[in-house]
């Protein structure tokens, strides 16, 4: 039984090399979609399914440049879902260099796109601003809108931003790819996910959860797999983030489940990461480290520095735990390094809240304020963490007696407070804002699923009936076929027929003339005697007389054979089995046999019969098959010639058999003349047979008594020189 995904690849093909041009593009559209749809959920099929395509050369540059273009774009994300960023490098490279932005500004973009994309899998910030500028430039001078590709670099340019701490310009991008995806709820879910994110960051849970749970809705009505594991993921940062450790370890082993089914190894990294760091907030230190070291080995095999130092910076973090602060800061600073690299600025003010953190731990104050100054320093330092430092700042300066510092400490805190109180009351009414417009995208987006719903509803229908057309055409095809197929078979059945009556009817009147002939002989013999007889003519009466009763006695037995041979040919040959000795039935025939072997000479000699060999059989039918080839050994083997007979009995599997053989001298035949040496009036040599006065009829009268007891007559060279007949019947009841 073919797999799931074979079958959907043949159908595929069956499409390619069986749609008429007519339906070339709605086909390629179905395919393409299918592929797509494959993208999220499976890219293992997906890659495998457009690689198949693709080596078809059914779509090529010069043939159909959107689809060769689209299988090479499924082929390259598929590799990025599935890690393999060296091979989607070199299509996505490819791909932007065969297309130049005079002649191919949508292709030259979606190539940017890719490029984009597989810098942000690697943490390459600017590159991946650089990329989607370069993108979102060249749209603007194209007079047709692409809002879905506008949307998706807006989501990459939100993402570089979050990874840099700029939560404003963030927001801004992903809320721009959200207006645009409104027409494609896989975007938008997206979309939605990516500002849940960002209010996470921002401290925002309650809208940061409203935003989440919207997307995880459409991804659940997509069935978008990698869509629901991201979803699931990001509310669990929210459950992490309010400390509400159990819910967010439910929500991270969900998704973790998800994307080690996919095999997306960035993904997969990062759900080890997050486990990580709720067991750690549990106090469950090894199996922290466990999962902790697992992201690390994954994101270094991606070669992804910005991803692993996060991964490291977690890692100082159970170090710290165990109380090992100079582990800790030797692979904090390793982070710390990869972070500066990739340009990851959230990511650097985690590593050096560790830094702060181990330097407070080892008892460094002096090492603790330089962190403090430094992080105070960077422009992007929320106003949580400015609170936190000058907290610790002032406690440094307390504990060291410094009075006028820790006053200065303490006031900045005061201030930061009284900022954050102000920026709290600001969320506050941009939530409540927040929620009117979450209120209306959900019952605009309820609008969406129903309306997908409805499209979804018409696309079925639209499938159905193009199926039942190609069914019911199938069905017409077929029955022609079946009608066809059936007039060609009638007609050899009567061909058949008329040449098997033509056979038979030509063996029928080839018997006859034989028949004739075999008669004709004898008969002219005897009508000469008797009217030598009846004219006083014959010298020698009692001569004449012995021939004449010779020839009545040949008539006679040619007239048996024939009625033998017929009452086998119409299934009326009567078999009176009884059990006997068949040694003794032999000897007996041999004992008759003798004295005209002795006459010619010819030698007759006998193996040694076994004493009691009992078998269940025709006695006069089994004799005449015996009499029938020694007949026909006398009459054919030289003068001086021998002839031999044994019985034996043979294993032949289960069962056992009986195997009489008669084997003779010279002359031998060839495997032509051994193949057609049981057929009816078959002779050899035709010249001589009249003068041995046999009937032609022996041998297959032979077959037809052996067929007729179940078993086997054969002839075969003999190793005297002659012909070897071979019979196997089966013993019953021994």
């Amino acid at each position: 039984m073919l797999k799931p995904t074979r079958l959907f690849s043949f159908l595929i093909v069956f499409l390619i090399f069986w749609g008429n041009p007519v339906s070339a593009q709605n086909d390629w559209q179905i395919i393409d979609e299918s592929l797509n749809q494959k993208l999220n959920s499976d890219p293992n099929i997906a890659l495998e399914q457009a690689q198949q395509i693709l080596d078809t050369n059914q779509y090529t540059f010069e043939t159909n440049h959107e689809a060769w273009f689209s299988l090479n774009e499924i082929i390259a994300h598929a590799q990025v879902n599935l890690g393999y960023f060296d091979s989607a490098l070199v299509i996505a490279t490819q791909l932007y260099e065969q297309h130049n932005a005079q002649t191919y500004p949508i292709y030259r973009v979606r190539a940017l796109l890719l490029l984009a994309m597989l810098s942000e899998r690697r943490s390459e910030v600017k590159n991946v601003q650089a990329k989607s500028l370069e993108g979102l430039k060249l749209l603007k001078n194209v007079k047709t809108p692409h809002p879905i590709l506008k949307a998706d670099l807006y989501a990459l340019l939100g993402t570089s931003y979050r990874s840099q701490a700029d939560y404003g310009n963030a927001l801004k991008y992903a809320k721009l790819a959200a207006e645009l995806s409104k027409s494609n709820l896989p975007k938008l879910a997206r979309a939605h996910n990516q500002i849940g994110v960002i209010y996470d960051y921002s401290g925002n849970f309650e809208l940061s959860l409203k935003h989440h749970e919207l997307s995880l809705n459409i991804r659940r009505q997509n069935n978008n797999q990698q869509g629901i594991s991201d979803s699931l993921y990001n509310i669990g940062e929210i459950y992490r983030d309010m400390q509400q450790f159990k819910q967010a370890l439910q929500h991270f082993k969900q998704a973790l489940k998800v994307d080690q089914s996919l095999g997306n190894p960035y993904h997969i990294a990062n759900s080890h990461g997050k486990l990580g760091q709720v067991y750690l907030a549990m106090g469950k230190i090894q199996l922290a480290k466990e999962h902790i070291k697992q992201g690390i080995e994954i994101t270094k095999s991606m070669k992804a520095p910005g991803d692993t130092g996060w991964q490291l910076s977690n890692m100082a973090q159970v170090y710290i735990a165990q109380g090992r602060f100079d582990e800790a800061q030797t692979i904090a600073m390793e982070a710390l390094e990869l972070a500066l690299q990739a340009d990851a600025k959230r990511t650097e003010q985690t590593i050096r809240m560790t830094l702060l953190d181990i330097s407070i731990k080892q008892g460094n104050p002096k090492l603790a304020r330089e962190h403090i100054e430094l992080l105070l320093s960077m422009p992007n330092t929320g106003l949580q963490y400015q609170q936190k430092l000058y907290q610790v700042s002032a406690k440094l300066y307390e504990e060291e007696g410094n009075a006028v510092d820790a006053y200065q400490s303490l006031k900045q805190f005061v201030d930061v407070q009284k900022k954050r109180n102000v920026d709290l009351q600001k969320q506050q009414t941009a939530r409540l804002r927040q929620n009117v417009e979450v209120i209306r995208q959900e019952q605009e987006l309820n609008l969406l699923l129903k309306e997908k719903d409805l499209q979804q509803a018409q696309l079925n229908n639209l499938k159905l009936q193009r199926g039942i057309v190609m069914l019911i055409m199938l069905l017409l095809a077929g029955a022609v076929l079946m009608i066809y197929c059936k007039q060609v078979t009638k007609q050899k059945m009567t061909d058949l027929t008329a040449s098997m009556l033509a056979t038979n009817l030509e063996e029928k009147n080839q018997l006859l003339a034989d028949v004739s002939h075999e008669l004709r002989t004898p008969l002219a013999a005897l009508k000469l005697s008797v009217e030598l007889l009846e004219h006083n003519i014959e010298p020698d009466v009692n001569k004449a007389y012995a021939r004449v009763h010779g020839k009545i006695s040949q008539l006679d037995n040619l007239i048996g054979d024939i009625y033998r041979s017929a009452q086998f040919d119409n299934n009326v040959m009567q078999l009176n089995k009884e059990r006997c000795n068949l040694g003794a039935l032999i000897q007996d025939i041999v004992s008759d046999f003798e004295p005209q072997f002795q006459e010619k000479p010819q030698s007759l000699t006998v193996s040694k019969l076994p004493s009691n060999l009992m078998c269940t059989v025709d006695p006069e039918r089994f004799k005449q098959i015996i009499i029938n080839l020694l007949n026909n050994s006398l009459a054919y083997t030289y003068e001086n010639g021998e002839t031999h007979i044994s019985i034996d009995v043979i294993d032949h599997g289960s069962t056992k058999k009986v195997q009489l053989i008669v084997a003779d001298s010279e002359p031998g035949l060839n495997d032509i003349e051994l193949s057609k040496i049981f057929e009816r009036l078959y002779r050899v040599e035709s010249s001589r047979n009249r003068d041995l006065g046999g009937s032609g009829l022996g041998l297959a009268i032979c077959r037809q008594i052996v067929l007729a007891h179940g078993g086997e007559i054969v002839a075969e060279q003999s190793a005297l020189g002659g012909v070897a007949f071979k019979v196997q019947l089966t013993i019953n009841n021994v």
